[in-house]
C-alpha cells in the first residue's frame, strides 16, 4: 500500500481476528515511522462521527482479513469527511454481479457510490488475489454476517478501489481572476475588422440589385386561397358552444340576438283570438281597443299600451 513515513493513517476494521488486526497495526507503524500516527476505528462506531474532520492523510477500510466489511453510503460519506483534502482512501469490499447476492454491490456500483460520496480520482476496481485460506475465511464471514449461502459464495470476489478527496475543504470559495478590460492586439495578430457586422447587414438599396430575384407573392397562393369564404364560417362569436356575441362583434350575431330579444318582448296571445277584434278579446288583452288585424301580422304596441291602466 502507498503509505510513506510521517503520514497520519486511520485503519477502519470490523469483525476480524485479534491477531490479524494487531499484525496490520504493527505493519502500518513501521511504515509511518516515529513522525507518523496510526489510529483505529470500528466500522460500526465510524458512523457516529466521533472522528475529527480532515484528520487523516490515508484511510484504510476493509483491508484486514477476512475483508467482509460492506460499506454503507453513510459510512462512505463519513470516510470522505475524515480524509484530509488531497488525502487517499484505500478500500476493499466483497462484491458480486448484480442480483446474485442481496445487499452486495457490483464493482461498478461500488465505484459509483464512492463518486457520489464526494471522492474524486476513483480508480478502476481491481480483484484482489486471495489464498485458499483467505478465501475460505471470507466465505465463512459472509455466511455468518450476511447469510450468503455456500453455493453463491463462488460468485463473490474481493475488490480494491482507491480514491482521493478533492484538494479543498467543503464549502471553500475562491475568487476567479476575471478581467473584462479589452485586450490590446498582440504583435503579429491581425487587427479586428470593424466592418464584420456590415457583412450581415441588408439595406433597402441591396434589394434594387438586378441580380436579386424576388419571389412573386401571387405564386405563393393556390386556387383554394382565392375562393371567397362563406360568411357563416367567419363567425367567431358563439364558437364556444354558447350563443353570445363578442364585445366588438362584427359578424352580425349581436344584431341577430338583439332582434330575437326584441321579438321575445312582444306579447303573445293566450287565447289565439286577439286579431279578431275587441268582441273576441279578453279583459286583460294588450290589444284591447285596437282594430282587428290579420293573423300573423306583426303589431307593435307603444310603451303606454303595454302598461296597465291605473
Amino acid at each position: 500500500m502507498d503509505i510513506s513515513s510521517g503520514q497520519s493513517v486511520l485503519l477502519v476494521w470490523s469483525a476480524c481476528p485479534e491477531q490479524a488486526l494487531l499484525s496490520a497495526v504493527e505493519d502500518l507503524k513501521q511504515k509511518v515511522g516515529g513522525g507518523g500516527d496510526v489510529s483505529l476505528e470500528n466500522a460500526e462506531r465510524l458512523e457516529f462521527g466521533a472522528q475529527r474532520a480532515s484528520s487523516y492523510g490515508v484511510v484504510l477500510a476493509g483491508v484486514v482479513p477476512p475483508n467482509a466489511l460492506i460499506h454503507s453510503d453513510t459510512m462512505l460519506e463519513e470516510l470522505a469527511r475524515v480524509v484530509q483534502p488531497g488525502g487517499q482512501l484505500i478500500l476493499r469490499e466483497p462484491t458480486c454481479p448484480i442480483g446474485h447476492v442481496t445487499n452486495m454491490r457490483s464493482p461498478d456500483k461500488l465505484r459509483t457510490a464512492l463518486t457520489l460520496s464526494g471522492f474524486t480520482g476513483v480508480t478502476q476496481p481491481i480483484a484482489v488475489q486471495q489464498s485458499t485460506e483467505e478465501r475460505a475465511q471470507l466465505c465463512a464471514a459472509l455466511a455468518e454476517q450476511r447469510g450468503v449461502s455456500p453455493d453463491l459464495a463462488g460468485t463473490v470476489s474481493l475488490t480494491e478501489i482507491r480514491a482521493q478527496r478533492p484538494a479543498y475543504e467543503t464549502g471553500a470559495s475562491s475568487a476567479l481572476p476575471l478581467s473584462f478590460a479589452k485586450k490590446a492586439a498582440t504583435n503579429g495578430a491581425a487587427p479586428a475588422n470593424s466592418n464584420v457586422s456590415a457583412v450581415w447587414t441588408l439595406s433597402t438599396n441591396d434589394l434594387g440589385d438586378d441580380d436579386i430575384e424576388l419571389v412573386d407573392q401571387d405564386d405563393l397562393l393556390d386556387e383554394s386561397d382565392k375562393v371567397k369564404p362563406d360568411p357563416s364560417t367567419l363567425r367567431v362569436c358563439g364558437t364556444t358552444g354558447k350563443r353570445k356575441a363578442c364585445k366588438n362583434c362584427s359578424c352580425g350575431l349581436a344584431d341577430e340576438l338583439a332582434g330575437e330579444a326584441k321579438k321575445a318582448s312582444q306579447p303573445t296571445s293566450a287565447c289565439g283570438s286577439c286579431y279578431l277584434g275587441d268582441a273576441f278579446r279578453c279583459a286583460s288583452c294588450p290589444y284591447l281597443g285596437m282594430p282587428a288585424f290579420k293573423s300573423g301580422d306583426q303589431v307593435r304596441l307603444s310603451d303606454r299600451q303595454l302598461k296597465a291602466d291605473a
